[in-house]
């Protein structure tokens, strides 16, 4: 199994890369693999959504970390034959679970799951994100997290340098989706 990640915002233009890039490189694209648990179907998120919202809720950063770990592992064991580009990973994980208490848990994730061949960490400011956001529904609840842009990419960037995943960031501010992903097969192409 080959794995690139990518990582990012909501509004970054995280499932639109990953798909132009499976498309490329002729991999799976795999997006909230635990929902192939709880969902009838592999369109619907419905269940997949309640659940995960209702673990977002919970204080516990261990307990939010390794509800998003234990979907790393799924995804691990679902496609372990197959070449895979993921929707979030671990970076996306640490930026909102984790803690200075709860790094072994990450230690363990590593430790079972290895490293993705490349996590790709896509950033862009603020009112870019906001922009994308809108124009995709006016009414996004994750227009409120914009805000966060610039520490949760920071977050993610620490994580992969912590634990010395092969990692590039790009600012997507200014690119198209396809911009965006020749640059990531020119980085690619050097792996």
């Amino acid at each position: 199994m080959v794995h690139l990640s990518i990582e990012g915002m909501d509004g970054i233009g995280k499932s639109t890369t990953c798909k132009l890039l499976a498309k490329r490189l002729g991999f799976f694209f795999v997006e909230k693999p635990l929902h192939l648990l709880f969902d009838k179907t592999e369109e619907s998120f419905e269940e997949y959504i309640r659940i995960r919202d209702q673990v977002n809720r919970n204080p516990n950063r261990d307990f939010t970390a390794l509800f998003y770990g234990l979907g790393s592992l799924y995804l691990y064991e679902m496609y372990k034959d197959q070449n895979i580009i993921t929707d979030r990973h671990l970076a996306s994980n640490y930026a909102w679970s984790g803690t200075e208490t709860n790094e072994d848990v990450y230690e363990l994730l590593l430790k079972k799951l290895g490293k993705p061949r490349l996590t790709v960490i896509l950033t862009a400011n603020e009112q870019t994100v906001i922009e994308r956001l809108k124009s995709r529904d006016p009414n996004d609840s994750d227009i409120q997290k914009a805000v966060k842009t610039k520490t949760v990419s920071k977050r993610m960037i620490f994580f992969c340098k912590k634990f010395a995943l092969p990692h590039v960031v790009i600012d997507t501010s200014d690119l198209t989706p396809d911009e965006v992903v020749d640059k990531i097969l020119n980085i690619w192409e050097t792996i």
